[in-house]
C-alpha cells in the first residue's frame, strides 16, 4: 500500500515500491538536521514558467543555429529524455491520484527582497555572506603563510543551540583550533579556522565575529547551527591538498572513518542560468577546468568498498558523458551505475515547472547513483538494467536541492559514514566539504516560532574592509 507520511517527515507521498515520491525541500533539509525550527523559503510556484526572453537566441545567426539544432534533434530526440518523460508523466499521474492538496508543506517566506536586492546602495545580507564565506574558506589555503586575514582577525565561539536541551551544563569541546565550554553564559572565543567537528549528540551554535584579539569585545556576528555529529570543511574544492591535510588531522583527533559509505556531489556544472545568479559556486574556466578539478580531488580514495556514489547532473547529454562515458568520473573512480533518480520540479498543483519538451530548459535533473567495487581487484561496469525512480518536489531558493538522506539511508549500513561535496547546508552525522557549506546554516534563513520576523539583530553582515 502506498504511504502518506506524517507532517514531520519530508516525504508527502511515496508508493510501496519506493519508485515514486513527493517530498518537501525545506522540510527535507530541516529533518536531516533533526531541527524543529523552520527553514525559510521562497513563494512556491503556482503555475508553469514561460521561457524568459534572455534564454532565447538573440542574433539571426544564433536563431538559425537553434532552428537547425531543433530540426536535427527534436525536443524529444534523446532516448533518455523519451524515457524520463514517460516515467515523469506516470509518476505525476500517480501522485495526483493520492494527493489532493498542495504539493508542498506550508512555507515561511524569506523577506521579499532578500534574494533580489539589486540596488547598489542597499546592503544585501546574502551577498555579503557569500563574500564572507569565501574569505573564511580561504583561511585553509593561507594556513602557514598568513594566519590572519589582511583586513581583520576572525574569532569564533561555541554555545549550545537555543533549540537544544544539552544533557549537562558543562560539556567541553576540545579541538586544535577551539576549546569551548558549551554554556549559554560564557562561551570561549578562539581564532577562526575552517574545519570543525561537532562530536555531540546535540546541535551547537557557532558564532563568527570580527575581533582583533580573543580578549577584545566581539563585533557584528554571524550565527550558525552545527548539527549533531557533523563535520565541516569550509574550503575551496579546487584546493584538495588542503582538504587532505585537514581531513587527516580531524579524523586522527576524533577517530573518525577515513572512508565513506556514501559520497554525494552536486558539481557546479557550467550553464547560462547560473551565470546570472549571485552566490553560486564559482565556475571559472568552464567545463575543462571543472573536469580537471573533479579528477584532482581523488574522491575515490575516500570511498569505502561497495559505497554508494551519487552525482547530480542536468538534462544535458554532455554532462552525462562526463560522468558515465569512457574516461568519465565513474570509470575513473571504478564505480558502476545502478540507479537514476529523476527530480521533476513541479508547481504546487503538480504541473512540471517548464514544458517538459522545452528546447532550452527541462524541468528535471537527475541523480546518477553507482556502487564502488566490493574489493580492490574487481572492475565495475554499469548495470545492464538501470533502475529509475522519480522524485517530485516544488522548487525552492535557487540552488537548493532536496536533501535525500531520508530516502538514501535504506541503501546504507546502520553505522554508515557520508561525505557531501559542494554542499550548501550540513546534515547530522555527515561530513560536508565546500566553500558554501555553512550557507544555509545561518540563522538568517531560519525562524523558530510562527509569526517571528527574520532575526537580524545578531546576524547583520559586517563589511569586509
Amino acid at each position: 500500500m502506498a504511504s502518506r507520511q506524517t507532517s514531520r517527515s519530508s516525504i508527502i507521498y511515496q508508493n510501496t515500491a519506493q519508485t515514486i515520491a513527493l517530498i518537501d525541500i525545506p522540510q527535507s533539509i530541516a529533518a536531516a538536521q533533526g531541527r524543529t525550527d523552520t527553514l525559510l523559503s521562497t513563494t512556491p510556484l503556482e503555475a508553469p514558467i514561460e521561457p524568459r526572453e534572455d534564454y532565447q537566441p538573440k542574433s539571426q545567426r544564433a536563431k538559425g543555429k537553434a532552428k537547425a539544432a531543433v530540426a536535427h534533434h527534436p525536443p524529444s530526440h534523446g532516448s533518455h529524455h523519451v524515457e524520463y518523460k514517460a516515467l515523469i508523466k506516470q509518476a505525476l499521474k500517480e501522485i495526483h491520484a493520492h494527493v489532493s492538496g498542495q504539493w508542498c508543506r506550508p512555507r515561511r517566506l524569506l523577506e521579499p527582497n532578500s534574494e533580489h536586492a539589486h540596488s547598489m546602495e542597499i546592503d544585501d545580507p546574502e551577498k555579503e555572506l557569500d563574500s564572507c564565506l569565501r574569505q573564511w574558506a580561504a583561511a585553509a589555503e593561507r594556513k602557514g603563510v598568513d594566519t590572519a586575514f589582511d583586513l581583520q582577525q576572525m574569532m569564533a565561539s561555541l554555545g549550545s543551540a537555543a533549540s537544544e536541551d544539552v544533557a549537562t551544563g558543562q560539556q567541553v569541546v576540545s579541538q586544535g583550533w577551539i576549546a569551548a565550554t558549551v554554556s549559554r553564559n560564557e562561551p570561549r572565543r578562539e581564532p577562526w579556522t575552517s574545519t570543525f567537528h561537532n562530536p555531540m549528540p546535540s546541535s551547537l551554535e557557532l558564532t563568527i565575529s570580527k575581533s582583533v584579539t580573543p580578549d577584545s569585545p566581539p563585533g557584528q556576528e554571524y550565527r550558525f547551527t552545527i548539527p549533531p555529529c557533523s563535520t565541516i570543511f569550509l574550503s575551496d574544492t579546487a584546493h584538495s591538498e588542503s582538504f587532505r591535510a585537514a581531513f587527516r588531522e580531524v579524523t586522527d583527533e576524533y577517530t573518525l572513518p577515513r572512508h565513506f559509505n556514501l559520497v554525494l556531489l552536486d558539481p557546479p556544472w557550467p550553464n547560462r542560468s547560473v551565470k546570472r545568479k549571485q552566490g553560486t559556486y564559482d565556475q571559472v574556466g568552464g567545463m575543462p577546468y571543472l573536469r580537471k578539478m573533479l579528477l584532482r580531488m581523488d574522491l575515490d580514495s575516500y570511498m569505502e568498498h561497495n559505497a554508494l556514489v551519487g552525482v547530480w547532473i542536468t538534462n544535458k547529454e554532455a554532462l552525462r558523458q562526463h560522468v558515465l562515458g569512457p574516461g568519465g568520473l565513474f570509470e575513473t573512480w571504478n564505480v558502476g551505475l545502478i540507479e537514476e533518480w529523476v527530480w521533476i520540479k513541479t508547481t504546487t498543483r503538480g504541473e512540471p515547472m517548464f514544458d517538459i519538451d522545452n528546447g532550452m530548459r527541462k524541468p528535471y535533473e537527475v541523480l546518477l547513483l553507482g556502487r564502488t567495487a566490493p574489493n580492490a581487484w574487481t572492475t565495475m561496469a554499469h548495470a545492464p538494467d538501470v533502475k529509475r525512480r522519480v522524485i517530485a518536489a516544488v522548487p525552492d531558493v535557487h540552488s537548493r536541492k532536496p536533501c535525500l538522506k531520508e530516502m538514501l539511508e535504506s541503501y546504507l549500513p546502520a553505522d554508515y559514514s557520508a561525505l557531501e561535496v559542494f554542499s550548501r547546508y550540513l546534515v547530522s552525522g555527515w561530513t560536508s566539504w565546500g566553500n558554501e557549506a555553512l550557507k544555509y546554516q545561518w540563522d538568517f534563513y531560519w525562524a523558530s516560532e510562527p509569526g517571528d520576523e527574520v532575526r537580524n539583530v545578531h546576524q547583520l553582515p559586517f563589511r569586509m574592509g
